[in-house]
């Protein structure tokens, strides 16, 4: 048998899908009425590949480079992060040199009261220093704001 012809049917099982080419959106929270000057930055999952999704990580995350992102807070557990196969977000933020807030909450599940006082005063540290932060879990709060 000879060479596969360049015009011939490749019967591999999983044609290649093309990346999704839209900007990274984030929604920016006025923080006005807590008494706070900054925005709070709320998006999905960058990089996230689940059913009609296919966002490339790399992409994603000098998009949130280039816009001044210091510290991402993570909501998700690292079995959703393999799920949705971006198993190393979190390494990939630090790599950029974004301070990653992991504190994973199972999606559809709330952090108890004193998880719940953990983020929020970590939040209150990173907006209090000026420091540009986004939020994001598995789902896309950002459709919900």
């Amino acid at each position: 048998p000879g060479a596969m012809q360049a015009n011939e049917f490749d019967s591999s099982d999983e044609e290649p899908i093309q990346d999704d080419q839209t900007p990274f959106q984030i929604s920016w929270l006025a923080l006005s009425s807590v008494y706070c000057s900054q925005f709070l930055g709320v998006c999905s999952l960058p990089g996230c590949r689940f059913k009609d999704v296919r966002r490339n990580l790399q992409k994603d995350i000098e998009e949130l480079k280039g816009y001044g992102t210091q510290d991402i807070f993570v909501l998700c557990t690292r079995g959703e992060l393999s799920k949705y196969r971006v198993p190393n977000l979190l390494n990939s933020y630090q790599q950029h040199g974004i301070i990653v807030h992991h504190h994973p909450i199972p999606d559809g599940d709330t952090p108890d009261i004193a998880n719940c006082c953990t983020i929020l005063e970590e939040l209150r540290g990173c907006l209090e220093n000026n420091r540009k932060t986004l939020i994001h879990s598995c789902m896309s709060f950002a459709s919900i704001i």
